[in-house]
């Protein structure tokens, strides 16, 4: 309509919600009964930023991990959101720098990366903390004495760092690229994709030989490698850096068009 839009819609997976003056909804733009279509035939949309009069909080982030996120549904009816309040991230950025000019994606798939890289470090501390004091099963000797243990700690810090620093590599040199003014091109963007994705792979690895590592110890909510184990397969399932990415980055690789998927 003139001036806005006439909203009324259900969102997921917002994270924070429960302390939030504002929630941002993702919309597809209609005229009449038919999304309006762009120049391209995808049809248009807008995000909208609704504030807490407008919205209502559904309880619904019941999960087994990440549960701090407080991430619940958001539903809207019949509300009117100026135009003033709505943003396309497929237009020209109206602030200058490159954190302004980064791929949207390209930027936030990183950052989703960088918890589960986050667990991983602290379920390492936590097993290496444990292997000092847990004796093992013949209580003769430590859990760190154990050469199981010692590989498992060992292979799971190389998958970490090793993670950690292409991701930080990757993001870098395009971060160096936009900030001396080049676009992104497609197989940069992809590559960004598949380092995020290869940190929460890596990370979710690395938290599974440590939680394998504590033993029967691992099982209990008083052990920190309980939450991380459940973290970071929860946080693994994120859009961004489920495993069916590395065929949308494969493709691109192999000189193809990304197909299906979330954009790059």
């Amino acid at each position: 309509m003139d001036g806005g839009y006439r909203v009324s819609g259900r969102w997921g997976f917002n994270s924070g919600s429960p302390h939030c003056a504002w929630l941002l909804g993702g919309c597809v733009v209609h005229d009449g009964d038919a999304p309006r279509l762009g120049p391209t035939g995808a049809p248009v949309t807008r995000h909208l930023f609704f504030p807490a009069s407008d919205y209502t909080l559904l309880d619904t982030w019941s999960t087994g991990g990440m549960r701090g996120t407080g991430s619940h549904d958001f539903t809207v009816a019949d509300a009117f959101v100026p135009e003033r309040r709505a943003l396309s991230f497929a237009g020209p950025p109206t602030q200058p720098g490159p954190l302004y000019h980064f791929p949207l994606f390209g930027l936030f798939s990183p950052l989703v990366a960088a918890a589960s890289l986050g667990i991983a470090r602290g379920a390492i501390d936590a097993l290496t903390d444990l292997a000092t004091t847990k004796p093992t099963q013949g209580g003769k000797a430590l859990l760190r004495d154990e050469e199981l243990v010692q590989y498992q700690v060992a292979q799971a810090e190389a998958q970490l760092e090793a993670a950690r620093a292409y991701l930080i590599e990757t993001l870098g040199v395009a971060w160096d690229d936009v900030s001396a003014g080049r676009e992104l091109s497609l197989a940069q963007r992809a590559r960004l994709r598949l380092a995020a994705v290869h940190a929460s792979t890596s990370a979710a690895a690395a938290v599974d030989l440590m939680y394998a590592a504590g033993g029967a110890s691992s099982i209990f909510t008083s052990n920190p490698l309980e939450r991380a184990f459940r973290d970071v397969h929860a946080a693994s399932q994120h859009a961004l850096q489920q495993a069916a990415n590395y065929s949308q980055v494969g493709r691109v690789l192999l000189g193809m068009e990304p197909g299906r998927g979330i954009s790059l």
